[in-house]
């Protein structure tokens, strides 16, 4: 019997090796997904966000294109990235002073690479220090949550029907999760028009879960399909750069994640104008081991909401198969009216 290399085979042991974490082309307004000290946008609100990301669309089984089996009956089967991300968060002051604040906040992320699935939930709590009256801020937070992974839906149809490595059954394992992070503000940078200045570092996976989720095959065996969770390190800094009626947002976001069983960065490099403080466009650009996109940026923000769209063209060979990744981003910020309690004066004890 022939023996096709599956996406069984290519999710069990080349992405067991590869970077875990999903990317982010708004990598500057999900920042909590990665680093537990950014949970939290503004005192008085709770900010409520959500992203999309489709990558690769159109990147499928097809037998032709990359030598793996579609269904019997000649159709293809999408099996791109995709990735959901949400944000709950708010900021709470810490006694009088005015000069300590607790961030905390939710973060809901459901990953799906071909036919396995991870669905992470975080809580996210950070300390916050302000000095000289607000001019420059330090945090540093923890994220404590589990993370699902398994196979998700044993759809995928081999050429061979006994294939011993396609699984007919889906199943799931539940572990802890744990991140830790750092961030420094500062609201400008000596007398130019460096404002907003803002840098990051944080690990994810610190706890290293393994899992080993057992599923049923064509050949009725039973099979382990095995993950390892490594860390993932990140440093992110950028800033806004007032010019008149335009900002310029400049960011880079830097990760050391597993390539080829060796720590490699992966780097983005991001460019936003903000004009009249409602319009946004730009550019970016991600980098791992070789050109992996160049990415078009497109924004609106109003009051408490803003929205993001970016659609990132493929330069690396997966743009053969490729149309290219979608990612819509929204934010909608809530106010929080704080009354502080009234004084009640009695005029007499007897009537209370």
């Amino acid at each position: 019997m022939k023996k096709v290399i599956t996406l069984v085979l290519i999710l069990t042991s080349i992405y067991s090796y590869a970077q875990q974490d999903p990317y982010y082309t708004h990598f500057k307004d999900v920042m909590q997904a990665f680093n537990p000290a950014a949970a939290g946008h503004n005192v008085g609100e709770i900010c409520i966000s959500g992203l999309t990301h489709h990558q690769w669309r159109d990147y499928t089984d097809d037998t032709k294109l990359r030598g793996t089996d579609g269904n019997p009956d000649g159709s293809i089967q999408d099996v791109a990235p995709v990735t959901y991300n949400m944000n709950i968060n708010s900021i709470f002051n810490l006694g009088k002073s005015g000069e300590q604040f607790l961030g905390a906040g939710l973060s809901i992320v459901d990953d799906k690479i071909g036919y396995t699935k991870s669905t992470s939930f975080m809580a996210n709590l950070n300390y916050r220090k302000q000095f000289q009256g607000g001019f420059n801020e330090i945090s540093a937070g923890i994220g404590i949550g589990g993370t699902q992974w398994g196979w998700d839906k044993p759809d995928y149809k081999a050429k061979d029907a006994l294939d011993p490595n396609v699984p007919i059954s889906g199943a799931n394992e539940m572990k802890m999760d744990m991140n830790l992070g750092l961030m420094y503000k500062q609201q400008q940078l000596g007398i130019g028009p460096i404002k907003n200045f803002y840098a990051g570092f944080s690990i994810t996976n610190i706890n290293q879960a393994k899992y080993a989720v057992l599923v049923n095959t064509a050949d009725q065996q039973t099979k382990n399909l095995t993950r390892s969770y490594v860390p993932h390190y990140y440093t992110i800094v950028g800033s806004d750069i007032e010019l008149g009626n335009i900002t310029l947002e400049p960011a880079i976001l830097a990760k050391y994640g597993l390539l080829a069983g060796a720590y490699k960065p992966q780097i983005d490099l991001n460019m936003t104008a903000l004009f009249a403080e409602t319009f946004r466009g730009g550019i970016a650009y991600r980098q791992w081991g070789n050109s992996d996109a160049i990415s078009l940026l497109l924004g609106y923000q109003k009051d408490n909401i803003k929205i993001g769209y970016s659609y990132d063209i493929t330069v690396s060979n997966i743009q053969k198969v490729s149309n290219g990744t979608h990612e819509i981003f929204v934010r909608y910020c809530i106010p929080i009216a704080v009354v502080p309690p009234t004084k009640i004066i009695r005029e007499s004890v007897r009537f209370l």
